[in-house]
């Protein structure tokens, strides 16, 4: 017999138990540290921002101008933080690349701004404090996009017809994330009948730790979406569904992260589902502080051996609905060799 299992031998199990369970916490808290380690070095922190950085927050500021253009009634003067930090990031942008302008970024960030221009100046409202952001260069492009038609945001419901039957590629396609809805009620039904089309979704060793929540109840959607902060000046959609994953199927700290890899396929599984079944839907973030964390699970009775992954709008859609342009990148930005 060897030490090893010689100590195995002599040692009550219980002692056993908890040098592992010890271990693991150890091995556990090592693990987490060199993940926020490695998430805080690659991150956007402002003092040492390099090009990849400033474009993913370039993005997300004119992503904040495109969604002004989905509400109902426009709302202007709207946006005018996304605009500032635009024009600060844009000129970092052109100090460290000659080409920015010809920068497919720089392109879609002019294209929204020049609709911004045009909305406010064909109601007569001010522009001055836009265009004293921008240098004399960017707001002339701004001018001139503005003259030009912009692309249709409008999605029809006719569209929608033959979802259940087109190929997979074609409904990809047609997936966008709709954020109005008509006043059809959704039922448990239709809901239930997306879920199930989900079921399929690959998870770690077939543990399968997604779990889904449908809340239809208007005052809790409503207390819920403004705990959550990021779906403000939109109507209470008709449903809410909550997806969160299961951490009691994981079996030690190599799997700290995987609920929410798995989490997160199924959640684009069911946006994919909802697209077939005809239900207009929209991802929301569930990223949130502890604070915030704490306010949700208390609201909706989430457990603690729950993580969030995330909420999704859905509602039936209207004969049509404004969305984002949200332009995407091609395959060379994504396919790295």
């Amino acid at each position: 017999m060897n030490f090893k299992k010689f100590i195995k031998h002599i040692m009550p199990l219980s002692f056993l138990k908890m040098i592992q369970h010890l271990k693991a916490h150890r091995l556990l808290l090592h693990e987490g540290r060199s993940d926020l380690n490695r998430f805080y070095r690659s991150c956007v922190v402002s003092s040492r921002s390099n090009q990849v950085q400033m474009e993913s927050v370039l993005i997300f500021y004119i992503h904040q101008i495109e969604k002004g253009f989905s509400f109902d009634t426009y709302q202007y003067g709207r946006g005018r933080g996304a605009l500032s930090n635009l024009a600060s990031i844009s000129a970092k942008l052109g100090s460290i690349d000659t080409q920015w302008r010809d920068n497919a970024l720089y392109k879609d960030m002019v294209l929204a701004l020049g609709e911004y221009y045009r909305r406010h100046v064909t109601a007569g409202r001010d522009v001055s404090y836009l265009t004293e952001l921008f240098d004399e260069a960017t707001n002339k492009d701004i001018v001139a996009s503005s003259k030009n038609e912009y692309p249709n945001i409008q999605l029809l419901l006719s569209s929608k017809a033959d979802n259940a039957t087109v190929s997979f590629s074609e409904l990809t396609e047609r997936r966008h994330a709709v954020r109005t809805f008509s006043q059809e009620p959704v039922t448990r039904t239709e809901l239930e009948k997306a879920i199930v089309m989900s079921l399929r979704t690959p998870s770690v060793c077939n543990r399968q730790p997604a779990r889904v929540r449908i809340f239809t109840d208007r005052q809790l959607i409503n207390q819920a979406l403004k705990i959550q902060g990021g779906f403000g000046g939109y109507d209470t959609p008709p449903a809410l569904l909550l997806v969160t994953a299961d951490l009691r199927v994981f079996m030690g700290p190599n799997e700290h992260n995987e609920g929410y890899v798995d989490g997160g396929l199924f959640a684009m599984s069911l946006l994919y589902s909802l697209e077939a079944c005809g239900l207009a839907a929209c991802p929301l973030n569930t990223m949130f502080i502890e604070e915030t964390d704490e306010k949700t699970r208390a609201l909706l009775d989430i457990p603690d051996n729950e993580v969030f992954i995330m909420y999704i709008a859905v509602g039936h859609f209207r004969e049509s609905s404004k969305i984002c342009r949200s332009q995407r990148f091609g395959i060379n930005h994504v396919l790295v060799n």
